[in-house]
């Protein structure tokens, strides 16, 4: 199907009164069908070019460069009784976190949904679409800078496709799932994308994901808790990139030397004379922080990578994974991630504890995936 030849009725928003309005006819659904567009290639949040919304009639394009209460959307947005629909949206997630500091509750994700309905992983919007609705949807405007005004026709129209469709097929999909008593799921996996987004924000939870962290002594990895949440935070107060302010390399290299003067602090790995001239004096107090802990303030040591004896066990895991994929009728990917994967190993390989604050190893997963991969593993 042609979509040049389609007419949308498209309304922009850009006053507070308007989104008011809309809001309020959208709080009486029982969906809405939401996408976002922003930049982000220098800065640590993303910048909020254009926020879309649509019951399937209207797409409503809102103007976040006029608009001054925000009140009206934080609320829709939190209103358990309308569903918020969106595809593939851990970076929406980031825009309404930084814009108006809610997550949305409750969300969906037709992209999770469709790996679900037909056990296609990761299924663009395109594809989406093009299977539901059978409509070609171009994806010329992708690279379009959505802070510069006035947008074009072009623009709106790309902008308003992405949440009329989206609505479409949303009912549809959500059909197929409730066929195949899915729909639960699928929601329980929603849920915990909010969590993990939640975990990936937190520096608390990453700073001892650095690439070989493993490697480095217990007082190497104190210096290396410091100095990542240090950056993190300077990163956001400075709403820069945490790589434009220290690389992962570089943390990693100062907690291996910790060198104890300005000049050693510059021969660190890809650490560039403006980062020494800026940064230099708080890696040296971290560095003598760390330096009067006794020993038994350090933080532990973190587990090594497994064995490469362990290689056929992640191989026959794997397969076996497939094999429950198939008869559940899922995408693979879905089954068991590869965040997943780790933990189970370990609890086979090594006998380490179970941590089950990772939701996605409860409800569903837990009885038809995690409970059958233990007891075949396990013993």
């Amino acid at each position: 199907m042609d979509i040049q030849n389609q007419n949308l009725d498209i309304v922009w928003v850009d006053n507070d009164a308007a989104l008011a309005k809309w809001c309020e006819y959208w709080s009486t659904l029982s969906f809405v069908a939401v996408d976002t567009e922003f930049v982000r290639r220098t800065t640590f949040y993303p910048v909020t070019g254009l926020i879309q919304i649509s019951e399937g009639k209207q797409a409503v394009l809102i103007d976040p460069q006029t608009i001054a209460d925000w009140s009206p959307l934080r609320a829709l947005l939190v209103n358990e009784d309308v569903m918020k629909v969106f595809h593939a949206c851990s970076e929406d997630l980031d825009v309404f976190d930084h814009l108006l500091g809610v997550l949305p509750t409750p969300f969906y994700d037709t992209q999770i949904g469709e790996a679900f309905a037909s056990a296609q992983w990761s299924l663009s919007y395109v594809k989406l679409v093009k299977a539901y609705l059978d409509i070609d949807v171009a994806k010329d405007e992708t690279r379009s800078d959505w802070t510069l005004r006035p947008l074009t026709d072009a623009q709106k129209r790309y902008a308003a496709l992405d949440v009329i469709y989206l609505a479409e097929v949303y009912p549809m999909q959500v059909e197929r799932l409730i066929a195949k008593n899915m729909l639960d799921w699928v929601l329980e996996d929603c849920e915990s994308l909010k969590w993990q987004y939640l975990q990936n924000n937190d520096a608390e939870q990453n700073w001892d994901g650095v690439k070989a962290a493993w490697r480095l002594s217990p007082k190497g990895l104190t210096l290396l808790r410091l100095l990542y949440l240090w950056r993190d935070e300077r990163a956001r107060a400075n709403d820069t990139p945490r790589g434009q302010v220290l690389k992962d390399r570089t943390l990693w290299a100062l907690a291996k030397f910790m060198p104890d003067n300005a000049r050693d602090v510059g021969k660190t790995e890809e650490i560039t004379p403006k980062q020494v001239r800026l940064y230099s004096d708080t890696v040296l107090e971290k560095i003598a922080l760390v330096n009067e802990l006794s020993a038994d303030e350090y933080q532990k040591p973190l587990p090594a990578p497994l064995p490469s004896e362990a290689g056929d066990l992640s191989k026959a895991m794997r397969a076996y994974s497939k094999q429950l994929a198939q008869q559940l009728e899922l995408a693979p990917e879905v089954v068991l991630k590869r965040k997943l994967l780790d933990p189970l190993m370990r609890h086979v390989y090594e006998g380490s504890p179970m941590d089950w604050s990772n939701p996605a190893f409860n409800g569903w997963r837990k009885d038809k995936v995690v409970a059958p991969l233990l007891e075949k593993f396990a013993n």
